[in-house]
């Protein structure tokens, strides 16, 4: 997780702190497929860089299919109301507006004291393009990309620990495998969680079942650990429970078993490093707090399957993750197709 950490979630903390510091551009473009950083920094600017009695006159929300870029530009260069040191302008939306690169225009330059805000959400600029540049030399040009599904239960339990809030060994997975690659929602949930159970000390297996509706008698976590563990009996009860409950299965199902078996096999190479735990659980992607995970799950997954066994399986992985997404398939359906994943992963 360490490179989408660095290009995304660092940029954020960094863009957050300097607000909180009242340092505020003059121009933000924040783009890109992930709108959930989007929305963070649009809505921090839009609750505090204005008093409320300020807002009244000095807040102006405009939406992209309602308006043009000449226009934005047009009120950016206004002066703020009498008695004001700033005017914020944001422009939610803005995808819908015909030519966004005429942001460029104004970036050239800005007004000191008006502070837009252009939420370009599902798109980027050319990084190459002039336009790009211009705002990324006098603005703040911010690129949300999308968390890709193998980073999620990683980011979940990152957002726990900078939240504050301990949680069962599982949880992140549980979390990633039924609420799926929407972080708004996952922030949600997790709040739900604090409110519904104000008492709680550390959110369990039995609380997240009971607050966001799991209540399964199996599921996605408790399969990988059955592959990891090889334990065929369970596997195999698993795997008929969701051939009878087949819309239980995630689009995560084998994105989580790849992850598990990938650090299983990296682990070979990692141990003849000389690292500890918890050097090993960072070149994991894994937050220094998971490395029992390393010395729980994943060595002892070792001495149950070689490394070849291991590349094997992880190709086999890939190969089914493409047929249960449609793929080559013919006519079998996802639980008939896990089941014979399993067969030749414990063959």
């Amino acid at each position: 997780m360490a490179f989408y950490q660095y290009k995304v979630e660092q940029d954020y903390k960094k863009i957050i702190a300097e607000l909180e510091k009242n340092q505020y551009s003059p121009l933000y473009v924040l783009q890109g497929e992930e709108p959930y950083y989007i929305d963070k920094i649009s809505d921090y600017i839009e609750a505090n860089s204005l008093s409320e009695d300020d807002k009244e006159f000095g807040l102006h929300i405009l939406y992209g299919a309602d308006t043009t870029a000449e226009n934005i530009a047009l009120l950016a260069r206004e002066y703020p109301a009498f008695g004001l040191q700033r005017q914020v302008i944001i422009v939610k939306e803005a995808q819908s507006l015909k030519k966004i690169d005429d942001i460029a225009i104004y970036a050239e330059k800005c007004m000191p004291t008006t502070v837009l805000v252009i939420c370009y959400k599902g798109k980027k600029l050319d990084g190459r393009s002039s336009a790009a540049k211009t705002i990324a030399k006098n603005g703040c040009l911010f690129s949300s990309e999308k968390l890709p599904d193998y980073n999620l239960e990683a980011w979940i339990s990152n957002y726990l620990t900078d939240s504050k809030i301990q949680a069962d060994y599982g949880i992140s997975q549980m979390l990633a495998d039924y609420l799926g690659n929407d972080l708004q929602k996952i922030e949600n949930e997790i709040a739900k969680l604090k409110q519904a159970v104000p008492e709680m000390t550390k959110i369990t297996k039995d609380i997240v079942e009971k607050n966001i509706g799991i209540s399964k008698k199996y599921n996605i976590f408790e399969l990988v650990d059955a592959f990891v563990e090889r334990d065929v009996t369970k596997v195999f009860s698993i795997t008929k429970y969701f051939s009878s409950n087949p819309k239980e299965l995630t689009p995560n199902t084998l994105s989580s078993l790849y992850e598990s078996f990938k650090n299983i096999f990296l682990l070979y190479y990692l141990d003849g490093k000389g690292l500890s735990d918890e050097d090993i659980a960072k070149e994991l992607g894994l937050s220094s707090n998971r490395a029992f995970l390393i010395r729980m799950k994943y060595r002892p997954a070792k001495q149950r399957y070689s490394a070849m066994k291991l590349f094997n399986v992880i190709a086999l992985i890939r190969e089914y993750d493409m047929k249960m997404k449609g793929m080559n398939v013919g006519s079998a359906t996802p639980p008939e197709l896990l089941r014979e994943l399993a067969m030749k992963i414990l063959a």
